[in-house]
């Protein structure tokens, strides 16, 4: 037994910031004041712990009081000559630590309270609950206020997504660039007026079709194409151009274009999880506080090499050039970051699932997006 109680400490210590396979609880109650609040300890933590069991099902749920008893009886099983194989981190080791608080103000008046700690995110305090309940200090009256604690904790917990939702997640994204640019002003060379004229049009279209697969919180597989076509062409007249060789001012007109073409597809693989790469794709579930949620997804296109076309020519009165072209290999990389929502949902919902179209208008390019997703999103029970 000496084994067992050293093993409890370094669980408490240790264990449980652990990442376990799937979410897991544990109960405790950790204060009872009043004779008869404390015959109740273990009835408040096997009421919460099965509540908690129904409302996640997906969850390991564990209590204090069936670690004690499980103790108890591998303390007696040992002595009879039992192999000592319990393992008690597997009840320790938990994600969520649920402490309960039961106080008797007086012979009426029962205050019970519930905490709930996320001890994966640096022990935040995630949900607490609290009941003054009026009523007859008997076993009824505790397990009424114990189900209304247990039923306003877990409301509260409905604005995380302790059970992962799964399933596919489809996103286009449409982009179109369609600008022109003028810059036009008077200049003065050669004892007359003349003018600088400069124009920049640009004609850009993107399309990138996302098929994913959420697999966990927030991890996510898939694969993705896409296809750019990009153009731009620019015209510089400048009436006063100022020769490279002497002082002569005259005449020249400049003009540049740009073109390219590429396809690629696959997803970004440059993140790394315990040593393996990983897809660098995410889909965030954000729970809100009015029972709605938004839809976050991210992630990178594989890198593809494709080649700008580059012809330049300048024609006036000095610094001539004939048409030249290039061709300049260039990195494609095509992001995912979208918002979608809020639509009406709960972390505690077994479905979600929508089909939404959106356009949106970038104010600084004026770019045009057209982006679409439809998913179905299923609680994982197990």
């Amino acid at each position: 037994m000496k084994q067992i109680y050293f093993i409890i400490a370094i669980a408490l210590f240790t264990g449980l910031s652990s990442y376990a396979q799937k979410p897991g609880f544990f109960v405790k109650c950790t204060e009872a004041k009043g004779d008869e609040a404390s015959k109740y300890v273990m009835n408040f933590e096997r009421l919460m712990a099965t509540d908690l069991s129904e409302a996640f099902h997906c969850a390991t749920v564990n209590a204090n009081f069936s670690l004690l008893n499980r103790l108890k009886w591998e303390k007696e099983y040992q002595l009879n000559g039992g192999d000592a194989d319990f393992n008690v981190c597997s009840y320790l080791k938990c994600d969520y630590m649920v402490s309960l608080r039961m106080i008797e103000v007086n012979s009426n008046l029962l205050q019970v309270s519930a905490r709930c700690i996320d001890y994966k995110n640096k022990m935040n305090i995630m949900a607490d609950a609290n009941v003054n309940f009026t009523t007859v200090m008997d076993y009824a009256g505790f397990a009424t206020a114990c189900k209304e604690i247990s039923n306003k904790l877990i409301k509260e917990l409905g604005k995380y997504e302790i059970c992962a939702f799964t399933g596919p997640v489809a996103i286009t994204i449409s982009s179109d660039l369609d600008s022109t640019n003028i810059e036009d002003y008077g200049v003065f060379c050669n004892q007359m007026d003349q003018r600088y004229h400069k124009e920049t049009m640009i004609k850009n279209h993107t399309f990138s079709d996302w098929k994913l697969e959420r697999k966990g919180i927030p991890w996510t597989d898939g694969t993705m194409t896409f296809y750019t076509d990009e153009m731009s062409k620019t015209v510089e007249e400048d009436g006063c151009h100022k020769c490279k060789t002497g002082k002569r001012e005259g005449g020249l007109v400049t003009t540049l274009t740009s073109s390219m073409k590429v396809k690629g597809t696959g997803i970004s693989h440059d993140s790394q999880f315990q040593g393996k790469k990983q897809d660098d794709t995410r889909i965030e579930l954000q729970f809100l506080e009015s029972d709605k949620y938004l839809v976050i997804a991210k992630g990178t296109s594989q890198p593809v090499t494709g080649e700008d076309k580059m012809v330049s020519q300048a024609e006036g009165t000095c610094d001539n050039q004939p048409q030249e072209t290039k061709l300049l290999p260039r990195d494609i990389r095509i992001p995912l970051r979208v918002i979608f929502g809020p639509y009406d949902g709960k972390a505690t919902d077994k479905l979600l699932q929508q089909k939404d179209t959106k356009e949106v208008k970038n104010p600084v390019t004026n770019e045009k997006q057209t982006i679409t997703i439809d998913f179905t999103l299923n609680q994982k029970d197990h």
